[in-house]
């Protein structure tokens, strides 16, 4: 990890495992860097993941390294099931020194949040929309088999 930015281990967990659990309401928990870049810590978890898209579409999210993961419901009319997604968000506004690192902080973000469906890295929010990442989900999953009533 480099030097100086550690991840806050246990709030992480406990926010992965509220969003992997499917009694819990949360479908997403981001995860970005505290003021003064040292910490990645939660930002914020919920239950509307719109919520997300109007923080990284703002002028807040120019600037904002995220890490955001995400339960989408996949399937067909006869089985729906929960599929997670490891979303890395590096705003244009981010300098190159800090989006460089982000390959390094990502992997210590990945030993917590390991267990996804699809992973995927953008500044583009159109391609953060919840129906683009449905279909990359539904893409990564091979056949389906529905018969195409829902």
């Amino acid at each position: 990890m480099p030097r100086g930015v550690t991840v806050d281990e246990a709030g992480v967990q406990e926010a992965y495992s509220n969003v992997r659990d499917n009694g819990s309401e949360n479908v997403y928990v981001m995860l970005t860097y505290n003021e003064d870049n040292t910490q990645i810590e939660v930002n914020k978890i919920g239950e509307d993941y719109s919520q997300v898209l109007e923080i990284l579409g703002g002028e807040e999210g120019k600037g904002t390294r995220a890490y955001i993961y995400l339960r989408v419901t996949t399937g067909d009319e006869m089985s729906k099931r929960a599929k997670f997604v490891l979303l890395t968000w590096c705003g244009s506004e981010v300098g190159a020194m800090q989006k460089a690192k982000m390959s390094l902080e990502k992997t210590e973000v990945k030993k917590i949040l390991a267990i996804y469906a699809v992973e995927h890295q953008t500044a583009d929010l159109d391609e953060m929309s919840l129906s683009s990442i449905v279909d990359k989900v539904k893409r990564s999953g091979g056949a389906n088999y529905g018969t195409g009533k829902v």
